[in-house]
């Protein structure tokens, strides 16, 4: 998924230039519609990623009870959820996973990205082609989190490097000017949005994908098991009103650049509105890969969470609590 600085360069780039506990009872209070009240929080600032969205609230699939709500640029990923004020956020499976083994009270509950967005960055004339090429060079990466974090970590075990055979650099999010100045020979980030960046900035870059079936799970669809006890019908319809959002995101670009203008109004600019159906398209391409049957999007299987739980547990990022496939999944589709 996107992060904070990543949510704010890609707005620049469009107009300038994107846990596990006891489960709670309760009723919500019901809407003049009937349905109950849902607040959907897509993380950070608005952009052409969150089109899918933007086109279920516009194509009214959504019940009339449903809000889109954009985090601020400082607040955590799942705050609004533990809260209570959000009942679904956009973020990554991996990163719900982890926070579920810090304590944190998260159900995975539907899916985005069917292909992991993380990826290694190269200038297009390096001399790096694969992953083992890495060997000694300097890695720019914001940090030793999320999900730019467990690509890298994921990067280095496919290739067979360890952190120690190269020279990781925790530089914030400014993977892309590191890269073009020269400060690193490679960079972690997003094909959806780093890349995309890099090249409206006349930066050609290479991709090297971090491995060849990632076992990792990017943005997918989170809520607390509180909304869950609480909502559950309502989720259900929000999960499959979204889902519907995709699949016409996919499909027609050009109608998520014009959802996405309500939001963002400088994508009404025809040339601000080209850069953004450029991530639109490289969007589409996470969310139905080649060969991914239109009826799959937005789901997500036990085998693939199971696969992810081993992976991370193997990498040693989860705190405390254990986190299990059946307590972090619950498909609503």
């Amino acid at each position: 998924m996107i992060s904070r600085r990543q949510a704010v360069s890609l707005l620049g780039l469009v107009a300038g230039g994107v846990a596990l506990g006891a489960c709670s009872s309760g009723t919500a209070s019901k809407s003049k519609t009937g349905a109950q009240p849902l607040t959907i929080g897509l993380t950070y600032t608005p952009n052409i990623q969150f089109a899918p969205f933007y086109l279920a609230q516009a194509n009214k699939q959504y019940a009339d009870s449903v809000k889109l709500r954009h985090h601020g640029a400082q607040e955590g990923l799942f705050d609004a959820l533990s809260a209570g004020s959000e009942d679904l956020v956009i973020a990554g499976a991996d990163e719900a996973a982890v926070a579920c083994s810090n304590g944190s009270n998260l159900v995975v509950v539907g899916g985005y990205y069917h292909s992991y967005a993380v990826c290694i960055m190269v200038p297009a004339n390096s001399s790096i082609t694969s992953l083992a090429q890495l060997r000694g060079k300097k890695i720019g990466t914001p940090g030793t989190y999320g999900e730019n974090w467990f690509g890298l970590l994921l990067a280095l075990r496919s290739a067979g490097l360890s952190q120690n055979d190269v020279n990781i650099m925790s530089i914030g999010y400014t993977q892309q000017a590191a890269l073009m100045s020269g400060k690193v020979d490679a960079i972690v980030g997003y094909s959806n949005n780093d890349a995309v960046a890099l090249e409206e900035s006349g930066m050609k870059v290479r991709k090297l994908a971090v491995a060849t079936n990632p076992p990792l799970i990017g943005a997918s669809l989170v809520t607390s098991t509180k909304a869950l006890a609480a909502k559950r019908d309502a989720l259900k319809a929000a999960v499959a009103a979204s889902v519907k959002g995709m699949q016409t995101f996919v499909t027609d670009p050009d109608a998520a650049v014009k959802a996405a203008v309500k939001y963002v109004p400088d994508l009404a600019d025809a040339k601000q509105a080209a850069k953004a159906r450029k991530v639109a398209v490289a969007t589409a391409e996470l969310i139905k890969p080649s060969g991914l049957s239109t009826d799959q999007i937005g789901k997500i299987g036990a085998s693939e969470v199971e696969a992810m739980l081993k992976f991370l547990s193997e990498l040693k990022v989860f705190g405390s609590k254990p986190v299990t496939r059946e307590k972090l999944l619950d498909a609503l589709i």
